[in-house]
């Protein structure tokens, strides 16, 4: 800034009273504005919300960037915590010199950091909650990773049963053929003891037990039958199943991935608005 005298310091002043409330209009951010000689404040522009209350008049204190820049000669900047005034805010104070080079006064603007701060919050909220959603992403995709290897198991148990029950098919065969036999020999017999008359009684009663357990050996043959018949159709049925529950797990799989890189994409997102919100 231009060196100054006491009356050009006055005439910065008054401009700076006409200005300033037209600047601080045009700022996105909230701004407040003062301006002090080497003892005193002399003007004040508090912000919308950002204000720290100075008085004019009021003296400057013995610490903080104001009395920093008057001592020192050199611009002074630094972020202020919300604990101090209620809301955080970025002081920068530019000291003025007069035309033989002695510091005049200072020069400052209060830059509210709000909305950095808000915006610092939620990137980092954002984080965190991307990678508990990516961290949960991928538990459920290696949980379905898990049941698709499962399901593939029983789907291979499946098949095995199948290929045992085609094994019990040839037995039930065999049976229903030693049932025949049997049938047919207990009628052989049956006719033999009828020729043989009062000698073959006895054995006509064991042909006859034979023909009766030649039946049953055939009607359980054929409830097995059945019976195995209705496993193979649920086995099959089971097996359809285990087929869309594969697929399904495969898809559930593929999208957990999905969502794990988009996470990881808004994780990065995240940090970069934590960039931003330091550049405010």
């Amino acid at each position: 800034m231009s060196n100054v005298n006491e009356t050009e310091m006055e005439q910065l002043l008054q401009s700076l009273k006409i200005s300033l409330p037209l600047v601080q209009r045009l700022f996105p951010i909230d701004v407040m504005f003062a301006l002090a000689d080497t003892d005193k404040f002399i003007y004040y522009l508090p912000g919308t919300e950002l204000d720290i209350r100075i008085q004019e008049g009021a003296a400057i204190p013995q610490n903080g960037g104001i009395r920093t820049a008057l001592v020192k000669g050199e611009e002074v900047s630094a972020n202020i915590p919300k604990e101090i005034y209620g809301l955080p805010f970025k002081s920068s104070s530019m000291p003025i010199h007069d035309q033989n080079g002695a510091i005049a006064g200072v020069f400052t603007i209060g830059i509210s950091l709000s909305n950095q701060e808000t915006l610092s919050e939620a990137a980092n909220a954002l984080a965190v909650t991307s990678e508990e959603i990516s961290s949960t992403s991928e538990e459920i995709a290696g949980t379905a990773s898990d049941l698709a290897n499962t399901v593939n198991d029983l789907k291979e148990l499946g098949q095995r049963v199948v290929t045992d029950l085609q094994q019990t098919d040839e037995i039930l065969e065999f049976i229903r053929k030693v049932a025949d036999n049997s049938n047919l020999l207990g009628l052989n017999a049956a006719i033999e003891a009828a020729h043989a008359a009062e000698h073959g009684r006895g054995f006509g009663i064991v042909a006859q037990e034979i023909r009766k357990m030649s039946v049953s050996s055939a009607s359980s043959a054929k409830d097995i039958a059945g019976i195995l018949q209705l496993i193979k159709q649920n086995i099959s049925q089971m097996d359809a199943i285990l087929m869309d529950c594969l697929a399904q797990s495969e898809r559930q799989a593929a999208a957990t991935e999905e969502i794990t890189a988009s996470m990881q994409q808004l994780a990065a997102s995240a940090v970069e608005i934590e960039k931003i919100a330091r550049l405010i």
